[in-house]
């Protein structure tokens, strides 16, 4: 697990992880984090812990690679970088289903969120900003 923490005066912070379950509260904790030493708002703190949580386990269960990588930019933007080509899409769910709404949250929280495909290093990235943030 590499690191680059937030610092003055930087732009971003960025952290690589093991693509294991285990690691998804550590970067949820993280990002936080740094969300915090921006000075976000407890709003915006609660909608960076379930979007980054939803993002960063899509990147473990249907992601590639041995790692995934978070970066928090200055504007409160996080990007999750994995190596698998595969595209997020909107899947089909029951109403007790567990799983399936992270596009749908990702819409209704953070609704001009990105999906790229990352043709230097192979893989996507999906960036979001919760809204809220000015």
């Amino acid at each position: 697990m590499s690191l680059t923490d937030h610092l003055p005066g930087q732009s971003s912070a960025a952290r690589t992880f093991d693509r294991e379950a285990n690691t998804v509260p550590t970067a949820r904790s993280w990002t936080r984090r740094i969300y915090t030493q921006l000075g976000a708002a407890e709003d915006l703190l609660d909608a960076c812990a379930l979007l980054i949580s939803e993002v960063v386990t899509n990147a473990v269960l249907h992601g590639a690679g041995a790692q995934y990588t978070v970066v928090v930019e200055s504007d409160l933007w996080i990007s999750v970088w994995d190596e698998s080509p595969a595209l997020p899409r909107h899947r089909e769910h029951a109403l007790t289903s567990e799983g399936g709404r992270g596009l749908e949250l990702l819409e209704m929280l953070a609704p001009g969120y990105q999906v790229i495909e990352d043709t230097t290093r192979g893989g996507k990235c999906v960036r979001f900003q919760p809204k809220g943030w000015t």
